[in-house]
């Protein structure tokens, strides 16, 4: 059996999702020491939390605006998951500081691999349930 037959594919944005969740987690991995040096510049660099919120909100705001689906568990996470980000980007955008003070947090930058499990787990949740 392929894992494909399992993957939902009757929704777009939960394979959009899915997809792009699952992506990121592996990147986690198979690419490490970029993600390391990526939250090390948020430490340096008050600029990356603008550009990190300017780019979340339009997405966060199209889950909610355009996808408003809490008909199924997968569609209810990605709804939080809407959610939540919209509350991240406003952060993000209204008080960058807050954002550089957890990321420098030495642990934040030793555990990415616990991010790429999250990201794995959170992408196939999304695209098999």
């Amino acid at each position: 059996m392929m894992i494909a037959e399992y993957i939902n594919t009757d929704d777009p944005f939960l394979l959009f999702f899915g997809g792009f969740y699952l992506v990121l987690g592996l990147s986690c991995f198979f690419a490490r020491e970029p993600w390391k040096e990526f939250a090390a510049l948020f430490v340096d660099n008050d600029a990356l939390s603008l550009v990190a919120g300017i780019l979340v909100l339009p997405i966060s705001l199209s889950i909610i605006a355009f996808y408003n689906n809490w008909e199924s568990i997968a569609s209810t996470v990605l709804m939080v998951i809407g959610y939540l980000a919209f509350a991240k980007a406003v952060v993000l955008l209204m008080r960058p500081g807050l954002i550089q003070t957890f990321v420098q947090k030495e642990f934040v930058r030793k555990w990415i691999w616990l991010d790429g499990i999250s990201g794995v787990v959170l992408g196939l949740a999304l695209l098999l349930l």
